[in-house]
């Protein structure tokens, strides 16, 4: 498969997951994805997610559309579970993309202004942690993780991720099936780009696994190798290496050019 037609499959599979039921598919395909009364059938299929796996971020999304023109309708938790699914579909943007929905949801912002009007000074605005323009905390955790994933350091996102300052993400990720496999795939999706071989040991701090536990995962995924302290990579347009040739084609004219204008400076010379 070329890099073009991964490219064109992957996003297909994002606008339209095979996934998704028929009824899902209607609802989000037309303005009754504007209609608050839906919300309940969304919310189910968002629980259809946390159970098997899948994952449809256009469905998530309107129901976050939804929460910004109903927040009464806001549910807190239910917006958790879509930014730990987003969370773990790096490197492509959906948790950028849904945490820039959430910029009117009833949830601690950066203030924009003190209480007499004047602007906070920028030193102290720059110190407070923040998602965006949020400050909600476990909002700002996960936008912790998000950016160590989009930014490949998957040591720094385990250990993050184990650390006691993060036991309610942990408590919260538990619940969704596959959680950590899907975070391991997008370290295999950065690998694969990479290499076309990896140490055993290197692979495992990525995938924060060891042993039969890391062969197994390894040796699941289709194409991968685990073998001897070295995991084979499967080729792929991006760690295919191929010798390029570049073709100039000149012209009589332009050549009779370039001879002509030769000619004076080698007399001068």
């Amino acid at each position: 498969m070329t890099s073009g037609t991964q490219d064109t499959a992957i996003a297909r599979e994002w606008i339209s997951p095979s996934s998704r039921p028929d009824h899902i598919e209607q609802l989000i395909s037309g303005v009754d994805r504007y209609n608050p009364q839906n919300l309940g059938v969304l919310h189910d299929y968002l629980a259809q997610q946390l159970d098997t796996g899948s994952y449809d971020c256009l469905a998530n999304l309107a129901i976050l559309k939804l929460y910004q023109f109903n927040p009464s309708d806001f549910n807190y938790l239910v917006v958790v579970n879509i930014l730990l699914k987003a969370l773990v579909s790096a490197p492509l943007p959906d948790f950028n993309l849904c945490i820039s929905l959430l910029g009117e949801a009833p949830l601690a912002t950066v203030p924009s202004s003190s209480e007499d009007g004047e602007k906070p000074e920028a030193e102290t605005s720059s110190k407070i942690p923040s998602a965006g323009n949020l400050i909600d905390p476990l909002v700002v955790r996960l936008s912790q993780l998000s950016s160590l994933l989009f930014q490949a350091k998957f040591r720094d996102f385990w250990s993050t991720l184990a650390s006691p300052e993060f036991e309610d993400v942990r408590e919260h990720a538990s619940k969704i099936h596959g959680f950590d496999d899907a975070a391991r795939r997008v370290a295999l999706n950065s690998v694969k780009g990479a290499f076309t071989t990896i140490s055993e040991e290197r692979i495992g701090t990525y995938l924060n696994l060891s042993g039969a536990e890391l062969a197994q995962f390894v040796n699941s995924q289709p194409g991968w190798k685990l073998e001897n302290g070295k995991v084979q990579v499967p080729a792929n347009p991006d760690n295919e290496i191929k010798a390029t040739i570049i073709r100039e084609e000149i012209t009589l004219d332009q050549m009779t050019k370039f001879l002509g204008q030769a000619q004076p400076n080698a007399l001068h010379a």
